[in-house]
């Protein structure tokens, strides 16, 4: 029997990079017995790494018959190529993070998910990684203002409105729920914690290596990733602004690219010390909310006498506020990443015209093509074409 590992996230605690990892050594891992298919199925190219998709995918079709449809034949077609790679492989690896919160929004994810398995032979077992909830939420807030444009309140009004609902924050609860369905002992929970990485290097990647079983040695590659980058100093601000312009929400996110690249360029310059946008007293109180459920998870899951799930202090940082005597600065620096970027996409226009135009040149002279590439002994083609002239020449 093949086993599954289905990697649910949690979102903000490096899936990203270990998608891609996973992605550039598929030659590495198949001699150690494992796969990580790449299950696209015409989703997007957003999802081509996130292999586990196809599970969590829920179809935008306005119809409702279509939008059901659409969501069982991608499903279908995933597990019938499963099902020919499990004959193959002793271990398939499938990743998407936000399976974390969307198995709540699909009706009988977990039973329904297991008995496709079961019918190809596979069983699955959960690996899920999770992060400090006052973490976590700082984390989402910032990543959903700098990716979603209908997001504009600052990060109080977020917390005061519960806009983060839809993520469970009650480790406890929604574990012990997904463990009812696939078992306790199919349940790898893990900590995104420095100090509590397992492996040879005691990194995030070691750590996720080893809880699926897999040996790093020199057949791996690791190639210099980009962080996903957040949003930090005013520049927080600045999106947020942009967000509530309605021309602006309705260009699809632009400039956002050049407005992280601002971001970072600045946060390098001046090397500032850590914020929080959490009061410190209001993120300790937070926090007291969820101690019970985490002691359950230390105990529960990760056999810990002490239920102590999360070792690092909560620090006493100064909350974030703008700058204002950065702003100008600031907002020179982005002007100037998205004058550089439309430049950028001028020239591509320009030569991608010039090109063209040399096309068009050719085509107009065709018979002198003709001849030229043909040595002037291709006279049926000279005359074909000729005679294809004369007839649309008629019709105009």
């Amino acid at each position: 029997m093949t086993t599954v590992y289905l990697c649910i996230g949690t979102q903000k605690t490096g899936t990203t990079s270990l998608q891609r990892f996973m992605v550039e050594n598929k030659e590495a891992l198949a001699m150690q017995g494992y796969c990580y298919p790449d299950l696209e199925l015409g989703m997007g190219s957003i999802y081509k790494n996130r292999n586990g998709h196809f599970l969590a995918y829920i179809s935008e079709e306005k119809d409702k018959t279509v939008r059901i449809e659409d969501n069982k034949k991608r499903r279908r077609d995933a597990y019938k190529i499963l099902a020919e790679l499990a004959k193959k492989y002793s271990n398939i690896v499938l990743s998407d993070e936000i399976i974390w919160y969307q198995c709540n929004k699909i009706k009988d994810f977990w039973p329904d998910m297991l008995e496709e398995f079961r019918n190809i032979n596979c069983e699955v077992k959960v690996v899920v990684y999770l992060r400090r909830q006052d973490e976590i939420l700082q984390s989402l807030w910032n990543q959903r203002l700098k990716a979603i444009t209908n997001v504009t309140q600052n990060f109080e009004k977020w917390m005061q409105e519960k806009r983060y609902s839809w993520f469970p924050l009650d480790y406890f609860e929604h574990l012990d729920k997904i463990a009812g369905y696939v078992g306790e002992e199919n349940l790898q929970v893990r900590v995104f914690e420095r100090g509590q990485f397992e492996g040879e290097e005691n990194s995030l990647l070691t750590d996720y290596l080893k809880t699926l079983g897999i040996t790093l040695n020199s057949e791996f590659v690791r190639n210099v990733q980009e962080p996903n980058y957040g949003l930090s100093g005013n520049f927080i601000e600045l999106k947020r602004i942009m967000n509530g312009i309605p021309e602006y929400q309705r260009l699809n996110n632009f400039l956002r690219t050049q407005m992280v690249a601002a971001s970072v360029h600045q946060a390098k310059q001046r090397l500032e010390a850590k914020v929080s946008m959490f009061d410190y007293e209001e993120q300790k109180s937070f926090m007291k909310n969820y101690e019970e459920g985490n002691c359950k998870v230390a105990q529960k899951f990760l056999g810990r006498e002490d239920g102590i799930l999360f070792q690092e202090p909560i620090l006493e940082l100064p909350k974030w506020k703008i700058k204002e005597e950065a702003m100008c600065i600031d907002v020179l620096t982005f002007a100037i990443e998205a004058f550089c970027a439309q430049e950028r996409r001028l020239i591509a226009l320009e030569e991608e015209i010039n090109f063209l135009k040399k096309k068009s040149g050719i085509f107009k002279n065709g018979t002198k093509y003709i001849n030229e590439t043909n040595g002037g002994k291709n006279k049926l083609i000279i005359r074909g074409y000729q005679k294809a002239k004369k007839i649309l020449k008629k019709e105009k």
